[in-house]
């Protein structure tokens, strides 16, 4: 027998370091809150690591490890004698010296516990052979202080190996003899607990229970479970009939707005289409206006030639008088004077214009310098060509640079034009790429899985489901196709569809309705369509290739998924090179090998594809994304060569202005300046000296005649260019409008574009009416819309209703991932409903057929069966307690009765279902292979009876949500009664509790005491050498001191090794005791142990 002799407590609760000794019968006296049960805490957590404490007088239910560890004084301020600001880390240790009394051998069994500042804590253990606690010691002194080791110090003190609390705890069972799993342990806990915390005032049955049978309950959460998830499939099969209206329902609002869209689109082709046309229409007219103005200019400029004939004569007579006037005295001197003034005049005037066009010039060039730095593009000779109205640099170096410029604008224009040829073979093929998108986009629209090429088939299939309604059969027959979800690698979906052909149109019913749809196919006239034998085909072990490409194939109906199996499992899927290596391969190429008959199959005879939700929608939903993206980019190219084509027009129009300058103008035209007004001093010397000479002066006077009809004419030429400037001002403007107008029309053009790729049809249609509606003279149908906001307001209100619709549906199902709310989105609900229909409906019923599966195993394997398997091993280990109690030498002998409950109660009921799958067992059938419906076909009237009654109970209990209920039934111990029977010199098997004075709890004290210590002495005496430690809390505090010292000679005579708690009774019970250990709380955050009396064991 292994014996536990000291125990050493450091910062264990109000205990800082106490070293006491444990006898064979141990007494730890004092009044409740002193401490007594803090010890029984210790030593059961630190050897059976049982973290159920008793709880504490002053803080009930607060006792944890950490509160003992930290020493919780008040639960509601949380106020500790170690706390964490004072004491961050707390090292506690729990020290048990044992010995084994035959061998004369000790050893020492250690805890450490450290509490961090966050009051978490970790739990090691250690074993140290051949050692006592005199031996050890867990604190050392610090500067006068003591302080307790940390496990890593004591264990580098000491040499010690430390475990963690799992592996330490199992090593202790070993080293103690008890050799317990987890499992036994936990159930040898329990125990210990049970007579330590016993209520002696218990009734019987609550005793029992309590503190005798080991609390387990059934798990009901997962039949709880199971039967919600049947009601709930079953309301979805309501709710997809609702779904699918709903669904249709959005699909028509769809097809409803998607009419007036394409009505409204329509319209905007043709205001768009007579848009163009007024284009044109202005167009011609400003062509006709250049025209206009250019023959303006012919005629201007016809007027100034004869203008300068006129000229030539008058001039003439002008030079004859004036040579006259010259032959008179000074007057030579004088015209010669006139005419150097004339002369220097008109070349100021004419540098006067040399440098305002230069200046003009150098405008436009500083423009031009400016938009190329914006265009990044590096421009020679920058700095000359901003000087050009300066004299910094020569006239050479300034017409170089020009030129140069010019040339660069050149060749900048002509990487323009060929961008912009390139940008229009872009565009050109993506209007290609645009077309091929929406003929496919339309070709869907209007496909649907067409039966007209299968028309006996559907025939077929018709008159099956009408037979099946005939009989009331909720099943209907499909054809194969319609149950393939996908194919999970499109490249291969030529091969598949090609093998398969028509087998992909076999019709397939459930196999329990084939032979009424075999027997639909004998008298039918379409006898050549294809009826699959389900019913065989359900029998079928079949075991698919690894490699098979029915692998690519989604379905999920066990029926139709076992169908392609059966065609295709047998197909390895490989390279085309790799299939002559197989009796039976396919390629994704369409070379096939049928029983080593090689050859290529036909795509071009695939009429259209049919298998998987997505056969008819994916070339639409990838025509639709390309086309998108067709479109962005179209609309990008567009705005490219807008801006292309801005800047040709820009370069053409600045390169007008360079033309020959006089580079030098500026300069020259200063010197003019100067010059004019020293030939006007000159003249004015002159003509002073000859005011007195009258034929001079009529001569004069004829001179200025001629001179004022020259001036005149000079007038009519300055009229007659100033028209002509006019006139090239309109024609320019016309010219700019012309441009707007061509821009104008490229912008209609690119918008006419854009309405032709939303839907190419009815833009051709609404092109053809306007023609019709213009040929008619703009009078009946073709025309614009006349009302067209009473349609935006309809299609308003479509799309309005179509989101209302959407966002409802979406609202009811917020548990799904929600389709989108948007007006192109028709795809996503049309697969939907597709879904449902192919999927949804099948999935249901599998999944429905599987938890009604799943429920009855529930039902009868984990809770019926269940609660009748802890039953009878509660039952059993009462029978082994009773069979200890047998064994006992005791004056009065104790047993349970333990019995069903007998009182047509639903706790009887369960009870007797259960014996009647037990029996069935026993039969050799096995409740996993027989539902319950099949037993009640296979059993009696009683079974039947007792399924539908227990069916009832259960769906009542699942369905409550009363928890206490649902616990009430889940306890296996409300299906017993109990009773303790008594048998002495008087009584024989009486049953206690109709005793007198069984009230009182004095005369239940004893048989409680009793039973309880034989399901510990049923563990002890099972081990050879062990510990056979029992701790009681307030030991019989119904007895009489004779019966008190009965139960402590008993305690004696089963070498049980005792520690008692006790607040009175300390005499009677510590006359028996070895060691007395009185407890005392001398301060809130102490305890002491005070004197230890020993007493010798002999007698």
């Amino acid at each position: 027998m292994i014996l536990l002799n000291r125990l050493r407590l450091i910062n264990w609760y109000a205990f800082n370091n106490v070293t006491v000794p444990i006898g064979i019968f141990t007494l730890i006296a004092g009044k409740n809150g002193n401490g007594k049960s803090v010890l029984l805490d210790a030593i059961k957590y630190a050897l059976y690591g049982d973290t159920v404490f008793n709880k504490s007088t002053e803080n009930k239910g607060s006792r944890t490890v950490v509160s003992y560890t930290r020493g919780l004084l008040d639960v509601t301020a949380g106020t500790y004698m170690r706390p964490a600001d004072r004491i961050p880390n707390v090292y506690t240790h729990i020290v048990l010296e044992m010995s084994e009394a035959e061998l004369n051998h000790n050893f020492i069994l250690g805890t450490v516990i450290e509490t961090d500042s966050g009051n978490g804590f970790r739990t090691q253990r250690y074993v140290i052979e051949d050692k006592t606690l005199d031996d050890i010691k867990h604190t050392y002194e610090l500067d006068g202080k003591e302080f307790p080791y940390s496990a890593a110090e004591l264990q580098k003190e000491y040499g010690l190996k430390m475990m963690d609390a799992t592996n330490g705890l199992l090593r202790f069972m070993q080293r103690t003899g008890l050799h317990f799993n987890n499992q036994q342990l936990a159930t040898f806990r329990r125990k210990l607990r049970s007579i330590m915390s016993y209520d002696p005032e218990a009734k019987i049955d609550q005793f029992i229970r309590e503190n005798v049978l080991e609390e387990k309950k059934v798990d009901l959460s997962k039949l709880i479970e199971v039967k919600s998830n049947i009601d709930d499939l079953n309301k979805n099969f309501e709710l997809i009939d609702k779904e699918i209206t709903e669904l249709d329902e959005i699909i028509n609002t769809f097809r409803e707005l998607k009419q007036k869209e394409n009505r409204l689109l329509a319209d905007d082709v043709k205001i768009a289409y007579q848009k163009y046309l007024e284009c044109e229409e202005r167009l011609k007219d400003c062509k006709r206006n250049m025209e206009i103005a250019e023959q303006q200019m012919k005629f201007d400029i016809q007027m100034l030639e004869n203008l300068e004939v006129h000229e030539e004569e008058i001039r003439e007579l002008y030079n004859n008088a004036r040579e006259h006037l010259n032959s008179m005295d000074c007057a030579k001197a004088i015209e010669d004077a006139k005419k150097a003034l004339d002369n220097a005049l008109a070349e100021k005037e004419r540098l006067k214009k040399e440098k305002d066009a230069l200046c003009c010039f150098q405008t436009k060039i500083n423009e031009l310098l400016s938009w190329f730095d914006k265009m990044q593009f590096d421009v020679i000779n920058k700095k000359i060509l901003s000087s050009l109205t300066y004299n910094t640099v020569t006239k050479a170096e300034k017409q170089n640079a020009v030129r140069m410029f010019l040339s660069q604008i050149q060749e900048y224009r002509d990487k323009l034009i060929e961008n912009r040829a390139e940008i229009n073979n872009f565009l050109a093929e993506n209007q290609k790429e645009q077309n091929k998108c929406l003929k496919i986009i339309d070709a869907y629209e209007d496909k649907r899985v067409i039966f007209s090429e299968i028309p006996e088939y559907v025939a077929l299939k018709n008159e099956i489901n009408r037979e099946f309604t005939r009989r009331g059969i909720n099943s209907e027959a499909k054809f194969a196709f319609e149950y393939v979800i996908g194919i999970s690698d499109e490249e291969w979906r030529d091969a598949i569809e090609a093998y398969l052909g028509n087998r992909r149109y076999t019709i397939l019913v459930e196999p329990e309705y084939y032979d009424i749809a075999d027997d639909v196919l004998n008298v039918s006239n379409n006898k050549y369509a294809h009826l699959f034998n389900t019913k065989l085909l359900m029998k079928k072990d079949i075991k698919p290739e690894p490699d098979s490409v029915v692998h690519f194939i989604e379905v999920k109906n066990p029926v139709a998924k076992k169908y392609f199996e059966w065609q295709l499992g047998k197909l390895h899927a490989t390279a085309v090179d790799k299939v002559r290596n197989y009796e039976n391969a396919i390629s994704k190429e369409g070379r096939v090998s049928v029983a080593m008959d090689s050859y290529f199959l036909r795509f071009d005879r695939i009429k259209f594809y049919c298998l998987g939700l997505s056969a008819m929608e994916l070339n639409r939903a990838r025509a639709k994304k390309n086309l998108e993206k067709l479109r962005q980019e179209y609309m990008a190219l567009q705005e490219t060569l807008n801006d292309v084509n801005a800047k040709i027009a820009y370069l053409d129009k600045m390169r007008g202005f360079f033309g020959d300058y006089n580079y030098d103008a500026c300069e020259e035209y200063d010197k003019a300046v100067s010059e004019c007004m020293k030939k006007e001093a000159e003249l004015k010397v002159l003509e002073e000296a000859q005011k007195n000479n009258i034929e001079y002066m009529e001569l004069v006077q004829r001179v200025e005649i001629l001179k004022k009809e020259l001036e005149n004419i000079e007038n009519e030429r300055g009229r007659l260019q100033e028209d002509k400037f006019r006139v090239k001002v309109m024609y320019e403007k016309y010219s700019k409008e012309k441009e707007n107008i061509e821009t104008e029309i490229v912008s209609v053009k690119a918008k006419l574009q854009e309405y032709e790729c939303k839907n190419s049809e009815v833009y051709s249609k609404a092109i053809e009416d306007y023609k019709k509606y213009v040929d008619n003279g703009k009078t009946g149908p073709g025309g614009p819309l006349k009302d067209r906001q009473r349609l935006e307001r309809e299609v308003n209100e479509a799309r309005r209703q179509l989101i209302s619709k959407q966002a409802t549906y979406n609202a009811l199902r917020a548990t799904e991932k929600p389709l989108p709310e948007t007006i192109e989105s028709v795809a996503e609900y049309q697969k939907r409903r597709e879904r449902i229909w192919v999927d949804n409906r099948q999935e249901i019923q599998a999944k429905l057929k599987e938890q009604t599966q799943r429920y009855e195993e529930i039902f009868k394997n984990e809770f019926v069966l269940t609660i009748l398997k802890y039953c009878e091993t509660a039952r059993n280990d009462i029978k082994l307690i009773n069979a200890e109690l047998a064994n006992l030498k005791f004056k009065s002998h104790y047993e349970f009765d333990v019995k069903y409950v007998k009182d047509g109660s639903d706790y009887e009921k369960i009870i007797e279902y259960a014996k009647y799958l037990k029996e069935r067992e026993k039969l050799g059938v096995s409740t996993e292979q027989m539902s319950i419906e099949d037993m009640v076909l296979n059993s009696d009237n009683k079974g039947k009876e007792l399924e539908q009654e227990i069916k009832r109970i259960v769906n009542r209990i699942t369905e409550s949500g009363d928890k206490e209920q649902i616990d009430s039934y889940a306890d296996y111990r409300n299906y017993m009664t109990y009773e303790i029977l008594l048998t002495n010199d008087v009584l024989s098997k009486a049953k206690l509790s109709k005793q007198s004075g069984y009230n009182s709890g004095a005369e239940v004290q004893i048989p409680y005491m009793l039973i309880l210590l034989s399901a510990l002495l049923m563990i002890y005496n099972e081990k050879n050498n062990s510990t056979r430690l029992v701790f009681i809390d307030e030991p019989f505090a119904k007895m009489d001191p004779i019966n008190v010292k009965i139960m402590l000679d008993f305690m004696k005579k089963q070498n049980l090794q005792m520690i008692f708690c006790a607040p009175d009774k300390t005499e009677l019970i510590g006359n028996e005791c070895d060691v007395i250990l009185p407890v005392l709380r001398t301060k809130p955050d102490l305890m002491e142990i005070g004197i230890v009396k020993m007493y010798s064991n002999e007698k």
